[in-house]
């Protein structure tokens, strides 16, 4: 009995999902330049036809796992616009990219690598530029975040915050002990909260 569109799409979906956890694992490993569609077609079990016929090339796989990240962390910060309180709103951003962190080391790592490494390569630098407007709305949703707590507009509290964050990143990544990422988080949280009383003490 022929399958129905429904089944073929569902096939579909599974074989590009199965096909980009490959190569994201390859890809964090050995890097962007050192694995190969024939690397993430064997670890796969698949032909690589079916690798190329859903990703024409490797570039297409590397956008593809970029943009599913980029729209997992647009839902997370999203879900928290609404919070009417903005001490609650970042607690809550906060507790959420860490934990983000946590289920998505693989995809830190590889976006880590791609961002140190895309100035050597021509294809790495194109395919960050082609996200790069959508990865600066999320930083620009962050700034908007982090403003609200602490009532003040100086740039240098995102930036201090985006330091900090990277910081336990690199960290988490070198070993990943999960403990980086809890002390980390409690870091973080503490050093806005005593910003924000020293203010008030002023």
């Amino acid at each position: 009995m022929p399958r129905t569109k429904e089944q073929n799409e569902e096939i579909r979906k599974e074989s590009i999902r199965i096909i980009e956890k490959a190569a994201l694992n390859l890809f964090s490993e050995k890097g962007f330049e050192g694995a190969s569609i024939a690397d993430i077609a064997r670890k796969t079990g698949v032909s690589k036809a079916l690798v190329f016929r859903y990703f024409p090339k490797k570039e297409a796989l590397l956008e593809s796992i970029i943009k599913r990240e980029r729209e997992a962390l647009s839902s997370l910060i999203e879900s928290v616009q609404f919070i009417q309180s903005p001490r609650e709103r970042f607690i809550r951003w906060v507790d959420f990219l860490f934990s983000h962190l946590f289920s998505n080391s693989k995809e830190m790592k590889l976006l880590f690598s791609l961002f140190l490494h895309c100035e050597s390569a021509v294809g790495l630098k194109k395919i960050l530029a082609k996200n790069w407007s959508s990865l600066e709305s999320l930083v620009i949703q962050e700034q908007k975040i982090i403003k609200g707590y602490t009532g003040n507009d100086d740039e240098d509290e995102a930036y201090l915050f985006r330091y900090l964050v990277q910081g336990v990143i690199i960290e988490y990544l070198l070993d990943e002990d999960r403990e980086h990422l809890t002390r980390g988080k409690k870091l973080v949280l503490a050093v806005f909260e005593n910003k924000i009383q020293s203010r008030k003490n002023m």
